[in-house]
């Protein structure tokens, strides 16, 4: 289709259509692909810069702070995950960073995870015993109370200054923690957002997922370098323990307890970085389906903690960063408003295109969207270059599967909302992240 539509625009000579009504809807098209091209340009500038700027603040603590290994506690909550948990402990158990704890809560499964479980702490303990310094497992099975609730019982439980929740279906990097722990050497840093990546990539729905969470991790570079991070994912997160002191634990009624936390953390003004070295595996929904389900609930909880937190919207106080505030947030409703026109565009353009051969648009997207992924494959080393360079091309229609269900996503999430209807912890059929 790529190459069909660069053709065409070789081959075709295009001729205008004059029509009022087309030139308006051509005027609101082209605003609005304006405005978020126009961040996303901004985005591509800057993300360069970070390694310099994170490099240099390093040097700069690294004079003051040289011996810092304070006790993490790693939170895992669990609900029904006999197929990801173990996984998930196995690779923390072979971190690198060994001053840590592992905080497992079973939310009320009702699978074979929680004998499961039992039976490897056993076995663990036994091995263990007369071997000094080894990670320690807190192991607490309670009723069902959702993934706050959960999590807020593994901030009771936990005894570490700094907290780390992972997801139950993840395999995290050995040098992950210890990433994490540098971050916060800064006394200035309350919580680090780790580089969540899929674990499962052989269909074509993880395939997009996996181009989708490489560009939106790679441009938290730019968010870390304006501390305007207002999404640690429940994926890969690390917060320092006075955080929950302060503002209190997870809110047990937001379906997004992660999105929640993170803006009420932007709420106080504190610094949230960017630590693009402690990946984390997670697994993504394999099928549209699963996707759809997933995205309902994002989508739905990013709703809900935008309209709890609406005072933030261009806010002029102090504490509050402007550049959040003022066009970071905004923008985020904004690409929302659009979204909910995008059918209705796409559908329009490609009318336009057929009738008066002009594929300008289709043509500047394709440039745009690969020379995003061009300049990740040549900046991230850490991220497969190869790969990105051959989907670049065909990057923009592959967006089209993340784009139907987003919109899938906030129509029924404005459904439900209008008819006060509630979701429950997502769930979909999984088969395990391969380490």
């Amino acid at each position: 289709m790529t190459i069909a539509i660069v053709t065409s625009s070789v081959i075709l000579k295009p001729h205008p259509l004059n029509s009022p009504a087309l030139s308006i809807v051509r005027t609101v098209i082209i605003f609005f692909a304006t405005v978020l091209l126009t961040k996303y340009t901004v985005y591509m500038f800057l993300c360069p810069w970070f390694s310099l700027m994170a490099s240099r603040e390093d040097d700069l603590v690294s004079h003051f702070v040289r011996d810092y290994h304070p006790l993490v506690s790693v939170m895992i909550p669990a609900w029904n995950e006999e197929c990801g948990l173990l996984g998930t402990v196995k690779s923390l158990l072979a971190s690198t960073y060994k001053n840590m704890e592992l905080v497992v809560v079973n939310d009320g499964s009702t699978d074979r995870s929680d004998a499961m479980m039992r039976n490897f702490i056993e076995k663990y303990e036994r091995e263990m015993t007369g071997i000094p310094g080894h990670v320690k497992i807190i192991y607490h099975y309670q009723q069902n109370g959702g993934k706050g609730s959960a999590l807020n019982a593994a901030i009771k439980l936990a005894h570490g200054d700094i907290l780390v929740p992972i997801d139950a279906d993840c395999i995290v990097h050995k040098r992950a923690v210890a990433t994490f722990v540098k971050a916060f050497r800064d006394p200035r840093v309350m919580a680090a957002v780790g580089n969540v990546r899929i674990g499962n990539t052989k269909t074509l729905v993880g395939t997009v997922q996996e181009l989708e969470y490489t560009l939106g991790f790679f441009f938290k570079k730019a968010d870390s370098l304006m501390n305007t991070i207002y999404i640690i994912g429940g994926a890969a997160g690390a917060f320092r323990k006075e955080v929950f002191t302060h503002i209190g634990g997870y809110n047990t009624t937001n379906i997004t307890e992660d999105i929640e936390l993170s803006v009420r953390i932007q709420e106080r003004g504190w610094k949230v970085v960017y630590c693009p070295d402690a990946l984390v595996y997670t697994e993504g929904a394999s099928t549209l389906q699963g996707l759809m389900k997933q995205r309902l609930r994002w989508k739905r909880g990013r709703i809900q903690t935008f309209w709890q937190y609406r005072h933030l919207f261009f806010s002029l106080r102090p504490e509050h960063n402007k550049i959040l505030t003022c066009c970071v947030l905004p923008l985020a409703a904004f690409g929302d408003v659009q979204l909910s026109f995008e059918p209705l565009f796409i559908l329009i353009l490609y009318v336009f295109s057929f009738f008066s051969g002009d594929f300008t648009a289709f043509i500047s997207g394709v440039i745009i969207v690969s020379m995003m992924f061009f300049v990740q494959a040549w900046e991230g080393r850490y991220t497969g270059g190869k790969v990105y360079l051959f989907f670049a091309p065909i990057a923009w229609l592959l967006f089209y599967i993340t784009t139907i269900t987003e919109f899938y996503a906030l129509t029924k999430s404005l459904y439900l909302l209008m008819t006060r209807r509630e979701l429950k912890w997502q769930k979909w059929q999984r088969s395990g992240v391969s380490n």
